[in-house]
């Protein structure tokens, strides 16, 4: 009662936080278990409630073994049927991680035709790439499958999550859901070689996942992935069409990706030119605050007196409502960034302890501005509850209306002030880029 009752808290949680969930293959999700599902696991608590949200069943979590702090937290993990797991960073120094009881808990929740989740990686970073697979998951499966003499009916669902970015409000979500696959299909290999068994069942998780997440070998390849998506986004494919087309644009990044490693490997020289003015091109417009969209053609083919009397007059009319919808959802909006930066935890808790504690401050705010307005305004019921629907609408307005005064103060800046060099700067980087991004495809596309 409690699971399913929190489980709706959480969906529509996710929907206000994040700007587009988009889920493929949902079908694909088996009704009931025994179930593994694996995922890979860029962003802590939130990619559970992620799967939580568009699963139908109850699941259970295997978790590692230092979120276990006291008998309270404890009794909390046991009723969710979170199961502690034992890492080497989780027992004292000389002493070995001992799963035993863990690997039994997992064998009789299964035995009950539960689903478990697990996220084979073991740890959470904040990272795009696919990190190396554990053998846990594997070694619990194919032992759960032995004590059942493999009768087939376990069965591992592969869920990749690609976020637009994990840490940032309003980001996107590709959530691809592959065909579940039988352990049993293991049988032989590990009856032949228990290892190799494991080892095999291992790789064929990795791979599944791996078929939806980009691959990056370091933290700088991964930036210039992240910037190649956006550049290439600006002035290759309609940005409207992208934004609107959420799977579309994250499986652009995930092919992107595949074709900087052949670059990488194959055609260094050009790679590196290529990240070079990439980098510096993007640097260029940081020290400017602009957005690549500033040096797109049919933005310089827009009418400047029109742009900025547009700006003015869309200020003018929504201004009420801007300052509306600040004073009434400031506070609730802006304590969760403040709890967490108070907190000084890992950036990839983030998401998770902001959409968490806005799903309280911003009830708790709310209850308390109505009650102020019935106590000393009006204490009719309707118009309480007219107030209260305009609460999260102005809200939303007053963040369109934010997003867009930066929009226009970009643009004078762009107009006005930027030194004309620079301009001239980008705009020659701009096509040497574009160059070089033709020059990938013909390479590519001799390769292919």
């Amino acid at each position: 009662m409690i699971y399913h009752f929190l489980k709706q808290i959480i969906k529509i949680a996710i929907y206000i936080y994040f700007k587009k969930v988009v889920v493929t293959g949902k079908e694909n999700i088996p009704d009931k278990g025994p179930l593994i599902i694996v995922g890979n696991h860029p962003n802590t608590f939130m990619d559970a409630l992620i799967i939580i949200a568009i699963t139908r069943q109850r699941i259970g979590f295997v978790g590692n073994a230092s979120i276990f702090i006291n008998k309270i937290v404890n009794s909390i993990f046991r009723y969710f049927h979170v199961i502690p797991i034992y890492r080497k960073k989780d027992v004292l120094p000389g002493e070995k991680p001992d799963n035993k009881k863990t690997f039994v808990k997992c064998h009789d929740y299964l035995g009950k035709q539960g689903t478990l989740l697990i996220f084979p990686e073991g740890n959470s970073y904040y990272e795009l790439k696919l990190r190396k697979i554990k053998t846990g998951t594997a070694r619990i499966a194919l032992s759960f499958e032995e004590l059942h003499n493999f009768e087939g009916k376990l069965k591992i669902l592969p869920i990749a999550l690609d976020y637009s970015d994990s840490i940032q409000f309003r980001s996107i979500i590709s959530v691809t859901v592959n065909p579940p696959f039988n352990v049993s299909n293991y049988k032989q290999a590990y009856l032949n070689n228990e290892f190799d068994g494991v080892l095999a069942l291992t790789e064929n998780i990795r791979k599944e996942l791996a078929k939806h997440i980009p691959h990056t070998s370091d933290k700088n390849q991964e930036e210039f992935l992240v910037k190649a998506h956006k550049f290439y986004a600006t002035y290759y494919e309609p940005m409207t069409h992208l934004y609107l087309n959420a799977k579309q644009s994250l499986e652009l990044r995930s092919q992107l990706s595949k074709a900087l490693n052949y670059m990488y490997e194959h055609h260094t020289k050009l790679y590196q030119d290529t990240e070079n003015d990439v980098f510096l091109f993007f640097k260029i417009l940081k020290e400017e605050d602009l957005s690549p969209g500033f040096i797109t053609e049919r933005f310089l083919q827009k009418n400047m007196v029109f742009v900025c009397l547009s700006y003015f007059l869309k200020f003018l009319i929504l201004l009420p409502l801007y300052v509306f919808g600040l004073l009434i959802n400031f506070v609730p909006y802006i304590l969760p960034a403040k709890i967490f930066e108070a907190l000084k935890i890992d950036i990839e808790y983030k998401t998770p302890v902001e959409m968490t504690v806005g799903l309280i401050t911003f009830p708790l705010i709310y209850i308390l501005e109505i009650w102020l307005f019935r106590n000393y305004i009006n204490t009719e019921f309707w118009y309480s509850l007219l107030l209260l629907l305009t609460f999260p609408i102005t809200g939303y307005i007053a963040m369109y209306y934010y997003t867009e005064l930066k929009r226009f103060t970009r643009a004078v800046h762009f107009y006005f002030f930027m030194n004309s060099r620079k301009k001239l700067k980008l705009f020659k980087l701009r096509d040497k880029i574009l160059n070089n991004i033709e020059e990938y495809r013909k390479r590519l596309n001799s390769h292919n």
